[in-house]
């Protein structure tokens, strides 16, 4: 007995072993124990026999599987697949239907014995525009106690079979316009007649080439009539509407088989543009009217909307405008002046203007080493004193807030036109050099004469906004508004207004209510490297920036062609 009162001797008395287990040690132990199984029911061979999974679980894994195009998930669950997966035939037939997306539900699954069926419903997006909708069934198998789809062509569409495949015929209807904003074609001989440049925006139609019909897939065939650039080529669908579409199953040797579907047409839709043909002509005029023979780039925008009334160029091909990258030159006064602005500076602040300035070793300029000595910031912006402004903003200003007021006008940001298209692109600079030479727009800075519309129209609307081209569908933009602040706009509107009444362009001659900036923006290498010409500004509600490339002087070069756009109006 212990002191708990309980004893602990044996309780029972074992039975002795049979001489057949003695001795024999985990062996023994083993056979014993599936002696007592067996000799419970056969409960063992049940759980070493039943079937893992259910035909609705692998339907369901290879239905998923097909609609996400992951061929190798659907083989994994299925037998009887060709020797190269199933990657092969139903990708194909993807191929062949000019399949975009494909959606399948599974339905009533019935099983009988080994085997079992499973519907589907499967919904195929094409390329055509139209949307397939049909019936199938997938045939299982219980292999090895998991079941799996017996797969067959059939597995795709019930009435395919080996060595058959899918053909679409075409018959496409008449194409939609593509129009200005008062619902001007601009896709007629009339309006190119008128400014050349709409071809820059409405692209043109041409045969599609083998790659191009690849591309967009079943029923396009090579020499169909496709978009061919602009936005032609960005809205094919929506322009080319939806043929006359036959699939057919088509046997081997080209045997015509069974009609599976039929679809009607539908023409096609316009799409909009923000074009005014009004501003788009009078571009036109004033650049064929220039008396340079350099390329030069217009663009005019609506200040209050953002909307794109005028693209154009001389000379055509690759659109310059939207997507061209030049640096700004003085220019981008604009925006290191609002930066400074934000530092306490105002128009009337005393500031210097030498010929010259050194910053860490290196020597910046003004225009023909101009010098004014002590002035305001409203003269030294006027007469684009790049000694002034690399001063200031290594003084008052780093690579971060300068690089802050530049994203507040749009630099960085991503337009969404409808077409291909970029806007200016800033980065901040590392050092006082790099900060200086970017404050009047000859450092790493890039722009395009969209992007310089787009920084007039804010300084004019008090708001930058994205640009739009298409309007109808709309587009979902990317960047937002930024407001700008009344103390920025309260300096800039007088200096810029003091560009064109008293400084760089006072000689111009523009109409009344005009505000600007001039640029001539050096590239390239050399003791004295070529220049691009700018001039940017905005009169009523009208922002615009013109580009002279190569042209020199900002002033003697863009500002006319500015004001002959302004005075064709």
């Amino acid at each position: 007995m212990h002191e708990s009162g309980v004893s602990t001797g044996p309780l029972y008395r074992p039975e002795p072993r049979p001489p057949w287990l003695q001795g024999r040690g985990l062996v023994a132990a083993i056979v014993a124990g599936v002696l007592v199984l067996v000799a419970a029911g056969g409960g063992i061979s049940y759980l070493l026999l039943r079937t893992k999974g259910s035909p609705q679980q692998t339907a369901a894994s290879y239905l998923r599987a097909w609609q996400q195009r992951d061929y190798r998930a659907m083989g994994q669950v299925s037998v009887n697949v060709p020797a190269g997966g199933l990657a092969g035939p139903v990708g194909r037939a993807a191929a062949q239907l000019g399949t975009r997306r494909l959606q399948v539900s599974l339905g009533q699954v019935t099983t009988t014995g080994g085997t079992a069926q499973a519907r589907f419903t499967a919904t195929a997006s094409l390329a055509s525009g139209h949307a397939w909708t049909y019936r199938g069934q997938l045939r299982l198998v219980n292999r090895n106690r998991r079941w799996r789809v017996d797969w067959s062509p059939s597995a795709i569409y019930p009435g395919l079979r080996a060595g058959q495949r899918f053909v679409l015929s075409a018959t496409w209807p008449a194409r939609a316009p593509v129009l200005a904003a008062d619902g001007t074609d601009l896709t007629t001989a009339a309006a190119a007649a008128q400014s050349g440049s709409v071809e820059l925006l409405t692209g043109g139609v041409g045969a599609a080439t083998k790659s191009q019909a690849k591309a967009l897939g079943a029923p396009y065939q090579p020499g169909d009539a496709v978009g061919q650039g602009g936005v032609e080529q960005a809205f094919q669908q929506r322009l080319a509407g939806r043929p006359d579409l036959t699939i057919r199953i088509q046997g081997p040797g080209h045997r015509a088989g069974p009609v599976a579907h039929k679809f009607p047409g539908s023409p096609g839709k316009p799409v909009k543009t923000s074009i005014d043909m009004r501003y788009q002509v009078a571009a036109s005029q004033a650049i064929a009217s220039a008396k340079t023979s350099k390329p030069i780039d217009l663009v005019a925008v609506q200040a209050s909307t953002g909307r794109v009334l005028a693209v154009a160029e001389r000379p055509g091909g690759y659109n310059r405008p939207l997507q061209g990258v030049f640096p700004p030159g003085s220019t981008f006064k604009v925006v290191t002046a609002s930066a400074l602005t934000r530092t306490g500076l105002q128009p009337g602040s005393r500031v210097a203007c030498p010929g010259k300035v050194t910053i860490d070793g290196r020597t910046f300029h003004n225009f023909d080493n101009e010098r004014l000595g002590t002035t305001s910031l409203l003269d030294a912006f006027a007469v684009s004193c790049n000694s002034t402004f690399a001063m200031l903003a290594t003084q008052r200003l780093t690579g971060s807030s300068l690089r802050s007021m530049a994203v507040r006008f749009g630099f960085n940001a991503h337009p969404r036109l409808g077409i291909p298209a970029t806007l200016g692109r800033f980065t901040t600079p590392r050092g006082q050099v790099d900060l200086a030479a970017d404050a009047f727009g000859q450092g790493t800075d890039l722009v395009n004469p969209l992007s310089q519309a787009c920084v007039a129209a804010a300084v004019d609307n008090g708001t930058w906004r994205p640009p739009q081209l298409v309007i109808s569908p709309a587009r979902k933009q990317v960047a937002s508004p930024h407001p700008i602040s009344g103390q920025i706009l309260g300096a800039l509107r007088p200096m810029m207004r003091a560009v064109v009444t008293k400084g760089t362009a006072a000689h111009v001659g523009f109409p009344p209510g005009v505000y600007g900036k001039t640029g001539t923006a050096e590239y390239g290498s050399g003791r004295n490297p070529p220049s691009h010409a700018w001039f940017i500004g905005y009169q009523g509600d009208v922002a615009f920036a013109v580009l002279v490339e190569g042209g020199g002087v900002g002033a003697d070069k863009a500002g006319p062609v500015a004001n002959a756009f302004l005075r064709h109006l």
